[in-house]
């Protein structure tokens, strides 16, 4: 489903850049995210140019079920699939943080109430308290994207629709500047048709403020889709409705499509029957002690097995032996846990076979080179420069085997790991 038909752009309020983390899957799956959240800290965090990155929609997090969750922890593409779920939530959520989509280019509105050139003719001042329109629907296809509201003075508000009908509310704060403001809903209402809507403001919090323009004569019109019932006024938590005879400065914004950049709604939220991820106790000391020394006991196992890692197969860990000069032929050197050697032809017979780059590679090679036990070979390499290095990379070989060519001179270097 494409979120914005409109294209998107970047939010005017949001910084240039965005790191995109797990942070972000928690905050769009909420309880959900306490599922799998052992799979979370696997999640690479990732800094996006936000220009770019609102130029397209991202791809909508489709949970791929209960099953996948529980086969994550043994299947590789069952864990991939759930690791993709949480990255397209981080993205998705902080995409919605930064990013809006654009307005249409023919919303198909239904007319204002009012001209907004210029404020209303008349001031009220309120506190604790809430105004509304109340709107009955006369047709379908319509959406309530948001409120245009002539306010007297800055001020911090709180936007509002009530679905009578439904018995469903929406609430939105939003803080505005004298005159008309236009305040978009971050989730707009597809209104239905017949059910009725209260359409307002009210103080941000009991004991609020605020002062708006009103008007005290009949001059509001709608054009067909929808009948005004009047304007009331009450207490902020509804407690009392009362119908006034004058007109709020509150006029909804209702059409087709939307006339105002806007955040897009989110996918649906994912059904599971999965218990949550079990949590530690973690209130006194004695608890942290229980949660560290596991964590410790981790870090320097990990630690072993890096250090054996480094030690194997890292360069500067390796250790020289003894030189065993002047071989030739067929022999063999006693080792112990060796990783390979340095072979250094010290004899190569005038007119052997050689390429012309440097270092000259010999053709044929000059001989080979084996790692051996008792009785056990693994592949032979081939020696084919006058200075070369050797890898067996097998630790169980007691003997360096060598077999070299009529006239080859040559002397070995084992190298060991570090002890």
């Amino acid at each position: 489903m494409t979120l914005c038909p409109n294209g998107s752009t970047v939010n005017p309020s949001a910084a240039p850049f965005r790191w995109i983390t797990w942070v972000d899957a928690q905050s769009w799956l909420g309880t959900f995210f306490a599922k799998f959240s052992w799979l979370s800290f696997l999640m690479q965090p990732a800094l996006v140019q936000v220009s770019t990155f609102c130029a397209s929609e991202p791809t909508q997090p489709v949970y791929p079920g209960d099953a996948t969750v529980v086969a994550a922890a043994t299947n590789p593409q069952a864990f991939d699939s759930i690791i993709k779920y949480l990255r397209d939530s981080a993205i998705w959520f902080a995409w919605s943080q930064v990013c809006q989509c654009n307005a249409s280019g023919s919303p198909g509105c239904i007319g204002p109430l009012y001209s907004h050139t210029s404020n209303l003719a008349s001031g009220n001042t309120g506190s604790n308290r809430e105004t509304h329109v109340l709107v009955q629907m006369t047709t379908g296809g319509l959406t309530l994207w948001g409120i245009n509201f002539d306010a007297q003075s800055s001020e911090t508000v709180t936007a509002f629709w009530l679905d009578l009908s439904a018995s469903t509310n929406f609430f939105q704060n939003a803080t505005v500047v004298p005159g008309w403001n236009t305040i978009g809903f971050t989730t707009p209402l597809v209104l239905a048709n017949t059910h009725q809507y209260r359409i307002g403001i009210r103080t941000n919090g009991s004991g609020g403020t605020f002062d708006m323009w009103i008007n005290a004569t009949q001059t509001h019109n709608y054009s067909s889709g929808a009948n005004i019932l009047g304007w009331e006024f009450g207490p902020w938590d509804f407690s009392t409705i009362n119908p006034s005879t004058a007109e709020f400065g509150i006029d909804p914004i209702i059409c087709v499509s939307s006339p105002i950049a806007y955040t897009p709604s989110p996918p649906p939220a994912p059904a599971t029957s999965l218990p949550d991820v079990p949590v530690s106790s973690c209130s006194t000391a004695a608890d942290l002690c229980t949660l560290v020394n596991p964590l410790i006991d981790q870090v320097a196992l990990l630690k072993q097995r890096l250090d054996l890692i480094q030690r194997r197969l890292l360069p500067f860990a390796w250790i020289a032996g003894t030189t065993s000069s002047g071989l030739s032929g067929a022999g063999s050197i006693a080792v112990t846990d060796c990783l390979g050697c340095i072979v250094e032809l010290t004899t190569v017979p005038i007119g052997w076979g050689s390429t012309v780059e440097t270092p000259r590679r010999l053709i044929p090679s000059a001989g080979s080179l084996q790692g051996k036990n008792s009785s056990n070979f693994d592949d032979n390499r081939q020696v084919h420069y006058e200075h070369e290095l050797v890898l067996f990379g097998d630790p169980w070989a007691t003997s360096i085997q060598y077999n070299f060519k009529l006239g080859i001179v040559a002397s070995i270097t084992p190298i060991f790991p570090e002890p």
